[in-house]
């Protein structure tokens, strides 16, 4: 049986058509893969900055009350209302802004590698 020339250049047309349709359904996959995979990367770092700025802003605070608490407890028990708890508050504020340096400067990843 010898193929006749429509019937091959049929079988190129619908070759040719498939081959497009092929290419064109892997440049979608790998849009569709490209685009999930920068998704992910945004969720991520918005989630790793959110918990950066909780643990920054629980740092401060706790810093700041356990200093109050501290000068509050030293001026009830000597009767030197107010100036134990401005003292301790002012530490507590220094303590809080020093551990914010700290998470600042901390190197990211491994050391020395």
């Amino acid at each position: 049986m010898q193929d006749r020339p429509d019937d091959a250049e049929e079988l190129k047309a619908r070759l040719a058509k498939l081959t497009t349709d092929l290419q064109a359904q892997r440049e979608s996959g790998r849009d569709e893969a490209e685009r999930k995979a920068e998704a992910d990367l945004t969720d991520k770092g918005l989630g790793q900055a959110m918990s950066l700025g909780f643990r920054v802003l629980s740092e401060f605070v706790a810093a700041i009350v356990v200093g109050a608490l501290i000068g509050w407890q030293l001026d009830t028990w000597f009767g030197t209302s107010p100036g134990l708890l401005i003292l301790f508050m002012g530490l507590g504020v220094a303590a809080g802004f020093w551990n914010i340096y700290r998470l600042a400067v901390a190197p990211q990843g491994r050391r020395g590698r």
